[in-house]
């Protein structure tokens, strides 16, 4: 099984997508946030209190940017945090509360895989040279790569601005 990161879209527009970017925001809900979004929210902030309870004083709260739940800048510090916090029992038990919500590891439709696909192209065209194209679950597989730590340059925050018309609501690395 591949490690997926931590990073859960709240249930906002009717399904759940991890992101391989962080991000910051204020730390509640936007103002027309769905029910959905709130109790994963909540149920997210639990999650984070379960890894500051464990060991891991500094894990961040989430906080909902657009349609995802994120847990602050995703570097590798938080990456590791969140595979560590995922293996205390308590605390995956809360993380199943919150994938409950919607099936995160869902395999996308072949509408949303070929504009997956699209996505990567573009960002090649953009000078992301080396941007895999998506596995079938959708993620996109750079995690132990250069790429990984590239995705959050400048250089690779402006081809993925520039190729929001293929894709515009996240992404998951494997």
């Amino acid at each position: 099984m591949t490690y997926r990161a931590f990073v859960v879209s709240a249930v906002l527009a009717g399904g759940l997508a991890a992101c391989a970017s962080g991000g910051t925001g204020s730390p509640g809900a936007s103002p027309g946030a769905s029910a959905d979004a709130q109790q994963a929210l909540e149920i997210g902030r639990r999650f984070a209190q379960c890894g500051r309870d464990h060991g891991y004083p500094s894990f961040p709260d989430p906080v909902i940017d657009g349609t995802k739940l994120k847990y602050g800048d995703w570097g590798p510090e938080v990456q590791e945090q969140s595979r560590a916090v995922s293996e205390v029992p308590e605390c995956k038990a809360i993380q199943d509360q919150l994938r409950a919500l919607g099936d995160a590891n869902a395999a996308p439709s072949a509408a949303d895989l070929e504009k997956l696909k699209q996505f990567a192209q573009c960002l090649r065209d953009h000078g992301i040279t080396g941007w895999p194209d998506p596995k079938a679950d959708g993620s996109f597989p750079i995690i132990g790569t250069p790429l990984q730590a590239d995705a959050k340059s400048d250089r690779s925050r402006a081809a993925q601005n520039a190729c929001k018309q293929h894709w515009d609501r996240g992404f998951r690395v494997s």
